[in-house]
Formats: C-alpha cells, structure tokens, sequence
C-alpha cells in the first residue's frame, strides 16, 4: 500500500468522523398528557407554550380534562405542545411520529394509519386535539414560539 492510498484513507476515515458527528435533527422526546375532543374550529395547528401566558392561546379548545391536564404542567420543567386537526373519527389511527426542533419553531409530524381492509369506520368530522410535554432541557436555544403540523398517511 502507496503513501498515497494511506493519505486518501485518513482523509476519508476523517470525513466520515465528522460526517457522524453531525446527526440530523433527532425526534424530541414527548409525553402525551391528554387527548379528545376539541372545542373550536376544525382546522389542523399546533402551539408551544414554555409559560401559562403562552398557553392560554388554545386553553379554550381544550375538554375539561385537557384543561386539567394543562393545569398540571410543571413550566420550569417542561413545555407544553397542543396538536389540534380535523381528525373526528379517524383520531384512533392518528399518531404522533415525531416533533423537531429547528430553530424558533417545532415541527410536529403525525402519522394515520390505514384502516384495515373490510373495516367500517364512521364519518364524522370534528376537531380533536393531542396535548403533550416536551422537557425544557431538551430544547435548545432560540426558545421554540411557534409549531407547526404535518399529517402523514400510511
């Protein structure tokens, strides 16, 4: 083995080093607090909340046990994340894949499965809503203000 193929392979090993040290955007790790039916429109968003301020922005759309929920969370400890959409009847095939950090905002992804062949499912349409906690050491700097949401189908 030639100087040269020694220098090459130094140089790729070191490139995969750094290659491996820059991972993508990992997945947060979350809790799911509550989770039912909404009041409100019937449109898909989501909020962050790092204070009981912040979160009033969605309190409203919360049922009594969400609001509950909401009133437990410690906010020295953790952030609050509020995933509302159009769900109604599908909401049990309706899951959370991930939430990401970039930057200012968090972008929550859900995931639908399908419904399994020669199921029936009803066709109603309301809102309903996913409230889960982020720990506020897993976020980083610039503070997250705002969230957005996607809906991924199996």
């Amino acid at each position: 083995m030639g100087r040269r193929h020694l220098i090459h392979g130094a140089a790729l090993a070191a490139a995969l080093v750094v290659t491996a040290a820059a991972p993508a955007a990992a997945s947060l790790r979350r809790q799911l607090v509550a989770h039912g039916a909404a009041g409100g429109g019937v449109g898909q968003d989501a909020y962050v909340a790092l204070d009981r301020s912040a979160a009033r922005s969605f309190r409203a759309r919360l049922d009594p046990s969400g609001a509950a929920a909401l009133a437990r969370v410690d906010f020295r400890r953790s952030a609050a994340v509020a995933v509302f959409g159009p769900y109604g009847c599908q909401d049990a095939r309706v899951s959370v894949r991930s939430i990401v950090q970039r930057g200012r905002t968090l972008a929550v992804t859900l995931f639908e499965r399908a419904l399994p062949p020669g199921t029936a499912e009803c066709m109603a349409v309301f809102e309903t809503y996913r409230l889960l906690t982020i720990a506020r050491a897993a976020l980083h700097s610039p503070d997250p203000t705002r969230a957005t949401v996607t809906l991924a189908r199996a």
